[in-house]
């Protein structure tokens, strides 16, 4: 009996020490809440209060900042817009206003950056322990989202060559025909002097159109621009030497002058017969540059748009602050 006393009194006490361990776990683990967590909100509420109202102030700017962005792409598409309706006052327009919008916007990043960089206990080792994590991950959307501006420069630079070289480009070859047409009117009324010298000033602008067109061959197509250059460019050499030769001429036609009115006549019939050509050449030159332009602007915009989203204090789950400790 009394062997069997004892081993009931082993089992008894055996369950009682279950039974306290048990017990002892379960309140280790509900006390197990490390600092930054939602469970002990109360061991990061004085910093929490410290720094959310400078996120507040930075989302605010951001904000602004995003706006910036969205009118810099409605610039972006009057510019296109302009371009093909072959409106150069309008493009120039939205051109002016988007440089000021742009300068703004790297302004404005540089200071959220500045603000952003100096909020207390963010990046450092105590930040854990006196910042709740939500804060912290607000903190660190707002900073990786500024990244989104990065290049934005380069992009209207891109849009702004693109339209510019177009606009460049239409003057010269409007010059280059209106010089022509001068020439040929001179021509008609035998003052062939004028007319070569109406004809060489013509044919500097093709010169310039020429080196403007080095320049876009590595972003654009200009096959079509080459055919039309090199067509007027031969009409140009054509006529000039019809003014020569003819010029020369006192009573009987030489074969020299003939020669020349057949070449006049052959390289007229290769002239474009109307502005379609010209108006594609344009066309090309500008989207060729604004089109990826307009692209990385509107991206941009959308991702200040998401970060907005996500570095707002009721989307990041940033708690309330409270006056207790």
């Amino acid at each position: 009996m009394t062997r069997v006393r004892w081993s009931l009194g082993a089992v008894v006490w055996l369950a009682v020490i279950v039974v306290i361990a048990c017990g002892a776990a379960g309140l280790v683990a509900a006390m197990d809440h490390s600092p930054g967590t939602p469970a002990r909100a109360e061991l990061t509420a004085a910093g929490d209060a410290e720094v959310t109202p400078l996120l507040d102030a930075a989302q605010a700017n951001f904000a602004a900042l995003a706006d910036r962005v969205d009118a810099l792409g409605q610039e972006a598409r009057s510019a296109l817009a302009a371009l093909n309706a072959s409106d150069a006052a309008a493009g120039e327009a939205a051109i002016t206003r988007g440089n000021t919008l742009v300068s703004d916007v790297i302004a404005r990043t540089a200071a959220l950056r500045r603000d952003l960089g100096v909020v207390p206990y963010v990046g450092t080792p105590a930040a854990g322990l006196t910042i709740s994590d939500a804060i912290v991950s607000r903190h660190a959307t707002l900073v990786a989202a500024l990244d989104a501006t990065d290049g934005l420069d380069v992009a209207w630079l891109r849009l702004t060559s693109g339209s510019i070289a177009a606009t460049r480009m239409s003057a010269l070859l409007a010059e280059h025909d209106r010089l022509m047409g001068l020439a040929a009117d001179r021509g008609v009324h035998a003052k062939y002097a004028d007319a070569i010298k109406l004809i060489d000033q013509a044919a500097a602008q093709i010169t310039a159109a020429r080196a403007l067109r080095d320049q876009l061959a590595v972003t654009v197509d200009v096959t079509v621009l080459d055919e039309w250059l090199g067509r007027n460019q031969d009409y140009d050499v054509a006529l000039r030497k019809l003014y020569v030769e003819i010029a020369k001429v006192s009573k009987t036609i030489t074969p020299a002058a003939r020669a020349a009115v057949k070449a006049e006549a052959a390289a007229r019939a290769r002239l474009p017969g109307d502005t379609r050509g010209l108006v594609v050449i344009i066309a090309e030159i500008g989207r060729g540059g604004m089109n990826g332009a307009v692209i990385a602007i509107e991206g941009t915009r959308a991702k200040l748009a998401d970060a907005l989203d996500a570095g707002s204090a009721d989307s990041a789950g940033v708690p309330a602050p409270s006056e207790g400790p």
